[in-house]
């Protein structure tokens, strides 16, 4: 749980960053395999697919550090002593009427200036994410940095989402030199949200 509260300590500092990568079409899943291998998680106001392996931690379950934005956590079932891959949500309210490609650009700013070792490695800003039934351009982020010099580089894919004033910012995060199936399972949550 440490290395989880680690990167969740950047949820009201960077509403959990921002992943724009340039990973070719929409499309959710690579194979009918990896279908069969993830799940959908349903709450009150949006769904995503996560990996069938991998545990989720609700609000009733969150210890007294995680950020109250935090909607749901997701972790992989394979722990590591140094970063254990794991995704979640957030949600904040806006003061002002903002779209969602405004929202992920702020968001993306603020990641920058927050990481050390800050490396943008991808960026999609063609990305459309599903509102309400509707599509809404977004932005889809690569980057990679860490939270102090000691910490391990973590690689994170984020979106972003905005539907009235309630804004979302899903990020997946692994270690950069975690395998090809950590990285795509990493993807395919991030670009699975949908907001309801």
């Amino acid at each position: 749980m440490k290395n989880l509260k680690k990167l969740l300590i950047f949820i009201p500092i960077t509403s959990l960053f921002l992943l724009t990568g340039c990973f070719g079409d929409t499309t959710v899943v690579n194979s009918g395999e990896d279908l069969a291998n993830f799940k959908t998680y349903t709450a009150p106001s949006f769904t995503v697919g996560i990996p069938n392996q991998w545990e989720t931690i609700e609000p009733k379950d969150f210890s007294s550090d995680i950020p109250n934005e935090t909607q749901v956590i997701f972790r992989d079932n394979i722990k590591s002593d140094i970063f254990t891959p794991n995704a979640n949500i957030a949600k904040v309210i806006l003061g002002q009427q903002m779209s969602t490609y405004d929202f992920a650009r702020n968001e993306i700013s603020k990641n920058r200036n927050s990481l050390l070792n800050y490396d943008e490695i991808s960026r999609d800003e063609e990305f459309n994410i599903a509102i309400g039934g509707q599509m809404a351009k977004t932005i889809l982020i690569l980057f990679e940095g860490k939270l102090s010099e000691v910490d391990p580089k973590v690689r994170m894919i984020q979106v972003y989402a905005v539907n009235g004033a309630d804004a979302y910012t899903v990020t997946a995060a692994y270690r950069a030199d975690s395998s090809e199936l950590v990285s795509t399972a990493a993807k395919n949550i991030v670009k699975s949200f949908k907001i309801k």
